[in-house]
């Protein structure tokens, strides 16, 4: 399919997730659609982003907008990256190769989950720098300390760590159809694969997906009935400030804290030397219950100055989604489902389509406004009547 045929099909994000959802079996698209409990957090998220808006200056005199951005010595095309995406693999195979490689040519960011079916070792060589390495902090510490020291040695440029996730979750959907990794051979699930051969053939060809990084630490001949089973096992689900300083101490690279909502955890990270803070309520796939990281971002922004970044995630769908972000004080956005979409609809060449389309947004919404670069954009930003 050529370049135009796909944004003809595709011309957005929604259209991609519609494409993943006719090419996926039904328990790979419930891991990636849905989240935890009702799933109100999803509708909660999406409206969170819905209500910031802006109020454009026609008449002033224009240029092209500019949107890149410098990030811990770096500069990259777009103030926005791949967030970190856990059971990749299962979703589509070789799902972070394709995305660490669009990352890197796009010139943006990739974070490879821990719980990614691709190691440490061939993300570092396909993204270097590119890619960041995220960390679930795990019970034993020395298998811990292993694992950033792979992540250095293969040239991660930066580390994330995630610290919201101190019980396992309920996925309502996923209890439904029983996932498991790799999945059950079942009669529904037999009759789920074979309703998509796309999927079934990439699956047979790459493998069934397996914890590629954490493999290594698994005790051995180890046999999990489920997934949360298997990664309760693995990781520290008690993760305090101590942790967070050990870490701190032993990567000597840019550090980010993933997963923080509070004003008072932000403060405590920039005396520990931490460079960024990601707000996160995981996507609304952790608790149903949490608040929007935007709607929490004055309040840390205030503690905490320009002492450290401000990141944020959790439910962004378009460019314009990343200019509200940045609108409302945030320095850099990172998207998972939305690059997760395209890959499942298209494999490789949809990594490539869904960093295009979110620029091409992102470009339009600036000109749309007359903002000439995304610095400028908070000054563009609806306060109730404020700008008029």
């Amino acid at each position: 399919m050529s370049q135009k045929s796909i944004m003809k099909s595709y011309p957005s994000i929604p259209d991609l997730r519609s494409g993943a959802r006719r090419r996926l079996p039904r328990f790979a698209y419930d891991y990636l659609d849905g989240g935890a409990g009702d799933e109100g957090g999803l509708a909660y998220n999406r409206a969170a982003f819905g209500k910031v808006q802006f109020v454009p200056e026609y008449l002033e005199q224009r240029r092209a907008p500019e949107t890149a951005t410098e990030m811990f010595g770096r500069s990259y095309a777009m103030p926005f990256g791949v967030a970190p995406v856990g059971l990749s693999g299962l979703i589509w195979p070789r799902a972070a190769e394709y995305l660490a490689a669009a990352a890197k040519a796009a010139n943006m960011p990739f974070c490879l989950s821990a719980m990614a079916t691709t190691s440490i070792e061939a993300i570092g060589a396909i993204g270097g720098e590119h890619a960041w390495f995220q960390l679930y902090p795990l019970a034993d510490h020395g298998h811990e300390k292993e694992l950033l020291d792979r992540a250095k040695a293969a040239g991660f440029g930066a580390l994330l760590v995630t610290v919201d996730t101190p019980t396992t979750r309920r996925g309502l959907r996923e209890i439904k159809n029983g996932m498991t990794v790799p999945p059950k051979l079942s009669l529904n699930n037999m009759a789920r694969i074979a309703l998509n051969p796309s999927w079934a053939l990439a699956t047979l060809a790459a493998g069934p997906p397996r914890f590629e990084s954490l493999l290594p630490y698994f005790p051995p001949g180890a046999n999990y009935a489920s997934v949360s089973e298997m990664i309760s096992g693995l990781l520290a689900r008690m993760i305090g400030w101590p942790e967070i300083e050990a870490l701190r101490k032993h990567w000597d690279g840019p550090m980010i804290v993933k997963g923080l909502l509070s004003a008072s955890d932000a403060e405590h990270c920039a005396r520990l030397g931490i460079d960024a803070v990601q707000l996160s309520n995981h996507g609304g796939r952790q608790s149903e219950s949490l608040v929007h990281p935007l709607d929490m971002i004055d309040g840390v922004r205030a503690r905490i100055g320009d002492e450290l970044k401000l990141f944020v995630d959790s439910g962004a769908r378009s460019g314009l989604d990343v200019a509200r972000a940045m609108a409302r004080g945030a320095d850099f956005v990172f998207l998972g489902r939305a690059f997760m979409y395209g890959v499942a609809a298209l494999g490789a060449p949809g990594a490539a389509h869904a960093a295009e389309l979110l620029g091409l947004e992102l470009v339009q919404i600036l000109g749309q406004i007359g903002c000439p670069d995304i610095a400028s954009l908070p000054g563009f930003l609806h306060t109730h009547g404020n700008r008029e």
